[in-house]
């Protein structure tokens, strides 16, 4: 054999062992990026092309993309986090990072930023990474993808992460303009209110079922904010958490049940006007009564000065409707539902309407 034919041979077995010889089998194919920007909470992201965006959240607060064969998502969303100890204020990264961590299995790697954090972890076969970055909220990317895209998604990962960019917006201002979250019509509304009213309220004990966190009420709960509980001590109206008991006494009605009196009205108010809750719940009890409302009342945080704070809520841009119903004594008795990605839950009621 000719030294020409045996080096031609080797370079064709060469060749045919290393397939292209300008790219390793670890290294990822060529991925194309768009863009993805999201008009509530003003921030922007960038996503491979391989992964088909499945449109907005009702809430607007993010939007998830997934290959074409349902193997890899990316979720991208503005995340609620709250700080209990510090009336609502979001918490510390550090303090994100520790409970999130708290319920995560299979961790992989983690890593603790300044203002952000990653945590890497396996669920059966699939690989999730959990990118959370803190500026004044909480944005949170999701990855989710099975160990033999290992390789291909570290790139891409990386590439997404650094191209995320937040700008913080005046939520006053965007509200002012009309972009908050428009939710449901009204003429929608009367439907779930109806519902509600017969599953946790005609024939039952609503404080009753509160206290006792009774199953069917919870399936009007939203887990992010559960529901607390305006209640009148003398002349200030105080605000309690289910930890608080929401701040029953024991002399408290637990055991009466309002009733439907006739054919009910569901009728929505544009304006009170020079009327109250007080004033409509006493002229018609027959008539449920709801309102678009902008805030939930604030809470008093000094008894000498009566200094009011405005009550946050998880959802900052939803919708916020009140309706106010008759108890069994035909006083005024609020509740406030926000519009949240679930649909209308229950976040508020008020039973110091009225001094009731």
């Amino acid at each position: 054999m000719s030294k020409l034919t045996y080096f031609i041979i080797s370079l064709v077995l060469l060749t045919a062992c290393n397939g292209n010889p300008g790219k390793t089998d670890t290294q990822p194919d060529s991925v194309n990026y768009k863009t993805y920007h999201n008009d509530r909470y003003d921030y922007t992201v960038e996503y491979p092309d391989f992964l088909i965006p499945q449109g907005e959240a009702d809430s607007g607060d993010g939007q998830k993309f997934i290959s074409e064969d349902q193997k890899i998502q990316l979720i991208v969303y503005y995340e609620f986090k709250d700080d209990p100890t510090k009336d609502g204020e979001p918490p510390s990264v550090e303090k994100a990072y520790a409970e999130d961590l708290a319920f995560i299995t299979g961790v992989l790697s983690k890593k603790l930023e300044d203002n952000h954090y990653i945590i890497k972890y396996k669920v059966d076969n699939m690989l999730h990474t959990d990118y959370t970055v803190f500026n004044d909220r909480y944005f949170t990317i999701r990855f989710e993808y099975p160990e033999e895209e290992n390789d291909r998604m570290e790139g891409v990962i990386e590439h997404i992460i650094n191209s995320f960019k937040l700008e913080v917006l005046d939520y006053n201002a965007n509200a002012q303009n009309g972009n908050a979250s428009s939710g449901e019509p009204e003429d929608k509304f009367p439907a779930f209110i109806e519902g509600f009213l017969n599953d946790c309220y005609w024939g039952k004990n609503f404080s009753s079922l509160l206290k006792n966190n009774d199953k069917t009420l919870a399936n009007y709960l939203d887990s992010k904010m559960d529901v607390r509980r305006y209640y009148a001590s003398g002349t200030v109206a105080i605000l309690a958490t289910r930890a608080e008991d929401f701040g029953f006494a024991p002399e408290d009605d637990f055991m009466s049940k309002p009733s439907a009196t006739g054919d009910l009205i569901f009728e929505y108010v544009n304006d009170f006007d020079n009327s109250t809750p007080c004033d409509l719940i006493y002229s018609n009890i027959n008539v449920i009564y709801y309102v678009r409302i902008k805030s939930v009342p604030d809470v008093v945080v000094n008894t000498e000065t009566f200094e009011t704070r405005p009550v946050k809520i998880a959802y900052p841009e939803a919708e916020i409707m009140a309706v106010y119903l008759p108890n069994s004594y035909d006083n005024p008795r609020g509740f406030y539902f926000i519009h949240t990605p679930d649909g209308w839950k229950l976040a508020f009621v008020d039973d110091s309407l009225c001094e009731a």
